[in-house]
């Protein structure tokens, strides 16, 4: 895995402390960890509300000293802040080739020893029942567990629950998925939809 604002040496032990400084003086707690020796998976967040989803999980990401990719429009690669958003995990992503995608990001999953990868299913802070399903499949057809990262205002915890192993059967799965975050409260809960 390239070098990251998450594993740069010096920098990212303090971000780290830093974070976990600021989180407490928020009054939030990040939670879980991830298993030893576990390398490559799949994490999704939600529910995504609002646009401070993405500091605050920022932070959860350093407390938990976690080294992470995340996909972003494409579009906004463009010039320093490409470089800047590449050296924060950013992956650039054209949502217009879904299908395509699934496929790159799974072979990027077999070329690499270590791969993190950060998806919100909802794919948008506006409330949305179909989330978008291609966590899933990437998780499936790489063979990684998918992550369940959370965020809950009501106990102003965040961080990630436990694993999931895909099994195959997509519907049951996915509603298994959604019950556990119908119980959590995003920043924003009127923008998320069950």
């Amino acid at each position: 895995m390239r070098i990251t604002i998450f594993s740069t040496p010096v920098l990212a032990p303090i971000l780290q402390f830093l974070s976990i400084v600021g989180l407490r003086l928020f009054g939030w707690r990040a939670v879980g960890k991830v298993p030893k020796g576990l390398r490559k998976y799949v994490i999704i967040a939600a529910p995504h509300t609002s646009y401070w989803d993405f500091p605050l999980f920022v932070l959860i990401v350093f407390a938990l000293r976690m080294n992470l990719n995340v996909f972003i429009k494409h579009t906004l690669f463009i010039g320093p802040l490409g470089w800047f958003l590449r050296y924060c995990g950013g992956v650039p992503v054209d949502r217009r080739a879904a299908g395509a995608r699934v496929r790159q990001t799974v072979q990027e999953f077999e070329k690499n020893d270590d791969m993190v990868l950060l998806i919100t299913p909802e794919g948008t802070r506006s409330p949305q029942p179909n989330w978008k399903t291609g966590f899933y499949h990437i998780a499936s057809k790489a063979n990684v567990p998918i992550a369940i990262a959370f965020l809950d205002t009501a106990a102003r915890r965040a961080g990630i629950d436990h694993f999931f192993t895909p099994t195959g059967d997509l519907d049951k799965d996915l509603s298994e998925i959604k019950a556990f975050y119908d119980a959590r409260r995003g920043l924003k809960p009127e923008n998320y939809a069950s």
